[in-house]
């Protein structure tokens, strides 16, 4: 079992790169030489806390803009908006930065066969994106049924939480954030759930959630699921900037579930095709075994065949026209694959046809059909598979 303490938070949101955060505590400290006090240097490590911060100083410098002190506050002026400007930078390329990561999280997803390991492979993705947890689940008549989970570096833990979820499945009503979520079609920030206690109270319980981020993922239907998300391991608060890039996430995750779906189909009818394929395959290889000849029409004259009539062999007699390609591609050393992209027909399909030769044939496996094969063809003379 999880302990009941969580350790304090230490920021909200991305970490700021270590160059900007020494500069920025830098200036801090001689902020507070100057002033006598003022805000912790060794506080702000992440971007909301160093623009308040930063605003705070720029305000004092306003202040103290006094005869006595106007070169030194001068010199901090100069000094707190440089580095305001490179804080400001360094968001700007993290912005760029983690529109790139979602893209790329999604496109690992595109490789999804099935809407089943979709689902198995989502929290997953969202790891990728700098959260820690992630939970994805399904949204049945209004009850909340978690499928998914992923804590880092404790399976354990995702498997509780999963576990209690489904055991309360509970019903998503008006009361709830993510019921907002829901009706709002976005992604939605918790930033205190002691404080906001509209979360889901049976996965704040189990998770030990303090801050997340919530959003829909829509089908053509509506919406399909949610996915919730957070830093509970690195100990970190969830920011706007985590809630903007969370719901990007989920509105292309929505995108790839209506293909993955598509995907689905197509490869159920294509089976369904090279099923009925195969029925109507077996049916005229039954027809044609039987070696009747058709029955001529009443009146129809009679015409002899010019010259002599040619003999057929034992293999051209046994097999269907479609078969015999198939055999002349064998004897060229074809294999299922290779004789499916040949006659524009599916490996499983280009299967059956082999099994039905060599049963025809009565042959113990392909070379030997191959063999069979051209021994007739060479007793009567006739070209060979080449």
């Amino acid at each position: 079992m999880k302990s009941t303490l969580t350790p304090p938070r230490l920021g909200r949101g991305h970490r700021i790169p270590k160059v900007v955060l020494r500069e920025i505590r830098a200036v801090t400290a001689r902020a507070r030489a100057l002033f006598g006090g003022g805000p912790d240097p060794d506080v702000a490590d992440d971007f909301v806390a160093a623009h308040e911060i930063l605003a705070e100083i720029a305000e004092r410098v306003g202040q103290r803009a006094t005869a006595g002190h106007t070169g030194e506050v001068l010199n901090l002026f100069i000094e707190v908006s440089d580095v305001r400007e490179r804080l400001r930078q360094a968001q700007l390329e993290l912005r760029v930065r983690v529109h790139t990561q979602v893209q790329e999280a999604l496109d690992r997803l595109q490789d999804a066969r099935s809407v089943a390991r979709l689902v198995e492979r989502v929290p997953e993705a969202v790891c990728q994106l700098g959260f820690d947890r992630a939970l994805f689940s399904e949204i049945r008549e209004s009850v909340w049924i978690p499928q998914s989970c992923t804590v880092l570096g404790d399976p354990g833990w995702a498997a509780e939480i999963l576990r209690i979820g489904r055991t309360e499945s509970p019903v998503l009503d008006r009361t709830l954030v993510e019921t907002e979520a829901v009706r709002r079609r976005r992604a939605l920030l918790v930033a205190d759930t002691q404080r906001e206690v509209r979360g889901l109270a049976c996965l704040v319980e189990a998770a030990r959630m303090e801050s997340y981020v919530v959003a829909p993922v829509l089908s053509d239907d509506g919406v399909l699921g949610l996915v919730h998300a957070d830093r509970h391991v690195q100990r970190r608060q969830v920011d706007e900037l985590d809630r903007e890039v969370f719901g990007m996430f989920a509105q292309g995750l929505g995108i790839v579930f209506r293909r993955t779906v598509l995907v689905e189909r197509v490869q159920s009818l294509r089976t369904e095709v090279d099923q009925f394929t195969m029925n109507i395959a077996n049916t005229m290889d039954r027809i044609l075994s039987t070696g009747l000849p058709a029955a001529p029409v009443i009146g129809d004259p009679v015409v002899p065949p010019p010259g002599p009539v040619p003999t057929r062999s034992f293999v051209e007699s046994a097999l269907t026209p479609r078969q015999l390609e198939v055999l002349r591609l064998l004897g060229d050393g074809k294999t299922n694959a290779g004789i499916a992209t040949r006659l524009t027909i599916s490996e499983d399909t280009a299967k059956s046809h082999v099994k039905h030769i060599l049963r025809k044939l009565g042959a113990a496996n392909r070379a030997e059909a191959v063999s069979l094969f051209l021994r007739t063809q060479q007793a009567r003379g006739a070209p060979d598979s080449s």
